[in-house]
Order: structure tokens, then sequence, then C-alpha cells
């Protein structure tokens, strides 16, 4: 690996970074950015005559906000599904889009085993079996974790609508359990599960 200055004009952020980051903590970065300048190097990979980004996204675009016209990068030759695991690997304490995090792993688990993966990010098999599931839910129930996922960030309260049936409840406490990772989660997800309960009990449906 080496580091070059590269123009902004020639860096693309990947469409796979399950990570997102909400604005305040956003506005943090750009501001200490502003402050202590451009510490660190966004690490990213050559595509053809330009480069994609394997992780520093958010660094860019601050950057890119606060006027840079070119960004110390460290440049991997890896292709994208070596640069998926490194995304994952280097983004493990971020707060992850559930699906987007999910269609990486099986890009990733269409060369590699779960064993191999186990070895190479920090999910075990059980976690990657999981993530992996989320993918056989049916749309809306995908749609609805997700539209959860964006208002737990945003410290808003959930409110679960869409209709589930008796038969489909199991498969979704499941998916929820995947998301119990500190205690404002657990106490969200305790919420939801409560209106998931009520409402296939007022539903009636079997």
């Amino acid at each position: 690996m080496k580091t070059e200055r590269i123009s902004v004009n020639l860096i693309e952020e990947n469409e796979y970074n399950p990570n997102e980051m909400d604005e305040n903590h956003y506005l943090k970065l750009v501001q200490n950015i502003k402050k202590k300048g451009f510490r660190k190097p966004i690490e990213v990979r050559k595509n053809g005559e330009r480069y994609t980004i394997v992780d520093g996204a958010h660094r860019f675009r601050a950057c890119k906000e606060l006027g840079y016209t070119e960004v110390d990068c460290i440049v991997d030759e890896i292709d994208v599904t070596e640069a998926m695991v490194d995304t994952l690997n280097a983004n493990i304490h971020g707060s992850h889009n559930p699906y987007k995090e999910a269609l990486m792993f099986k890009q990733i688990h269409d060369r590699y085993t779960l064993q191999d993966i186990e070895k190479l990010t920090v999910f075990n098999q059980g976690e990657l079996k999981d993530k992996l599931d989320l993918l056989g839910l049916p749309a809306n129930v995908q749609k609805q974790i997700e539209e959860m996922q964006e208002k737990e960030q945003r410290e808003a309260p959930i409110v679960l609508t869409f209709i589930v049936k008796e038969t489909d409840k199991q498969v979704i406490m499941d998916a929820l359990d995947i998301f119990e990772e500190s205690d404002k989660n657990k106490a969200l997800l305790a919420l939801c599960k409560s209106v998931l309960e009520k409402q296939v009990k007022s539903d009636g449906t079997e």
C-alpha cells in the first residue's frame, strides 16, 4: 500500500457501504477537520482511471464540503469483494443500514464460505447467518426495519404499522434480535416487540 494525494474529482464513493452517520456526528466531523486539518488518509482502490472509497466516505464528504481539491489516500490493490471485507472491518463500530450490510455479506458469500468470512471479519457464523436471513423477509418488513433503523438514529418514536401474520411473527422477532447491540437498542426494540405482539393479537390472523 502507498499513500498518494489524489484529486477529489477522481474519487467516488462505493454503493455498498452500510455505515451511516447522523447529521449531528457529521457536523462534528466537519468542524474537527476544519479546526485540526485532514489527518487520516482515505482508503481507496483503483477502479479504471478513477478511485473508489473503501474506508473514509464521511471524511471525504467533509473535505469536499470544506473546499479540499485533493486528499491523501491509501491506495489498495484489491478487487470489490476484498474491498467489501475491508469496509466491514473498518466500520464495525458505526451504525449500519441492515440491508446494505446483508447484501454485502451475500456478495462476499458468493466467493467465500461462512467459515472463511468468519476468519476474514469480526463476525461469527451465527451472526452471518442471521444477517443473511434478513434478505428472506417480506419486502414490507424489510422496509419497516430500515425505517426503524433510520428513526432510531434520530431518536424518534418508532411506530410499526405493517400487518403481521402469526406465522410470520417469530421470523420478524428473530430479525429484531439482531439489532440488540446496545442498551439503547434493547429498550427501543423491546417497545417494537411489544407493539408487534399487540398487533398480532388484535389482528387475529392465523
